[in-house]
């Protein structure tokens, strides 16, 4: 039976090039008595190796993902040295992945994605005025031409790349022009991610609503489908594909969506490794690559009862005909869609849920 593992990395930790305002990474890490742990050295990264061998024992497959901060911040050698050590183990099928904020990929970085199949996942929150008001530079300088800038050189060497928009409430009241903007551009694939209070905030002027959570996809769906109908949309939305997904009785490829915690195993510069990319908090740290293997951290007590404590359903749950589906969702995420007395993913639910029932049907 093959064996799989999944492994998230930081190479750069928290270090990134842009300073956005919503930044979720930034505030967990501020939140860790060391915020930043560096550039991953060579023997944390051959630790690393060797522990992704060793759990897969024989023939496996690893998928490994790279994300911050900015994961490009720990340099093309890094990276290039990184494939070369795994490379040592031709008995591991690997999937390559990234996320980056895009601003650094040229050529060079475009051809090494190409070479090793990586799917790239890039940063860009629609269309430039929204863009420019949440995601910039140290000096507050837009980037928006910078990453389309390297979302080009992406195509010109054929890597697979998607889009990662993230759905502030500024952004979350303009569902028309955001989908516009993307179908223009001919993005195929969007990952919509809806932006969250702080770790130590109840509430946050920039984050994503229960209320506002309806409105934007309602709308969103709305066009989508208005496209989609007409022949005039390949667009893959992630929310969309995952519901497709579960009702035809897959499991969602994204955990936010399972309403049970998994332990993941995220992997901090150093070699700390945490349960959750939400989590990454010296009271969840699981331990040390140097220390121990992921087996051993994954039976561990805090791994357990990270798990465990991981239901987060309210009274909207109760009686809810989509719970098979949602469980209450993710416990870091769904403050965007579910509070005590209402859930504005159960009205997405309520409008779209027909539609894909009908798309369902009509597929091969």
């Amino acid at each position: 039976m093959t064996r799989q593992i999944s492994v998230l990395i930081k190479p750069a930790s928290s270090l990134c090039n842009l300073r956005c305002r919503y930044c979720f990474y930034h505030d967990v890490s501020e939140n860790r008595d060391i915020a930043s742990t560096g550039i991953m050295n060579e023997e944390v990264t051959d630790i690393l190796i060797q522990r992704i061998a060793e759990e897969l024992e024989e023939k496996g497959i690893a998928n490994v993902s790279f994300q911050g901060g900015e994961p490009t911040m720990a340099g093309l050698d890094y990276f290039k040295r990184f494939v070369s050590e795994m490379g040592k183990h031709p008995e591991i099928k690997i999937n390559y992945s990234i996320q980056t904020n895009g601003t650094m990929i040229d050529n060079e970085w475009a051809k090494f994605f190409k070479q090793y199949d990586f799917l790239v996942g890039v940063s860009l929150d629609g269309y430039q005025t929204n863009m420019d008001e949440f995601r910039y530079d140290i000096n507050k300088r837009g980037v928006f031409y910078k990453v389309l800038r390297g979302i080009d050189e992406l195509k010109k060497e054929n890597v697979d790349f998607n889009i990662l928009t993230v759905v502030t409430s500024t952004l979350a009241k303009h569902p028309d022009a955001l989908f516009k903007f993307l179908a223009t551009h001919h993005f195929d694939y969007v990952q919509l991610i809806p932006c969250l209070p702080g770790l130590n905030e109840k509430e946050n002027d920039m984050a994503l609503t229960p209320e506002l959570f309806a409105s934007f996809y309602k709308n969103f769906f709305m066009d989508w489908n208005h496209n989609y109908l007409r022949d005039a949309t390949t667009m893959n939305v992630n929310l969309f594909e995952n519901i497709a997904g579960m009702l035809k009785g897959y499991p969602p490829y994204q955990c936010g969506m399972l309403g049970q915690c998994t332990s993941q195993y995220v992997i901090e510069a150093n070699g700390d490794v945490y349960p959750c990319d939400f989590y990454c908090l010296d009271e969840h740290r699981l331990g040390n690559l140097k220390d121990l293997s992921f087996k051993q951290m994954a039976q561990s007590d805090k791994a357990k009862n990270f798990i465990q404590d991981s239901d987060c359903k309210k009274k909207p749950c109760e009686n809810c005909k989509y719970i098979s589906i949602c469980n209450g969702g993710c416990k870091r995420q769904n403050v965007c869609y579910l509070k005590e007395d209402y859930c504005g993913y159960q009205e997405v639910l309520d409008l779209i849920v027909p539609y894909i029932y009908q798309y369902i049907q009509k597929q091969p």
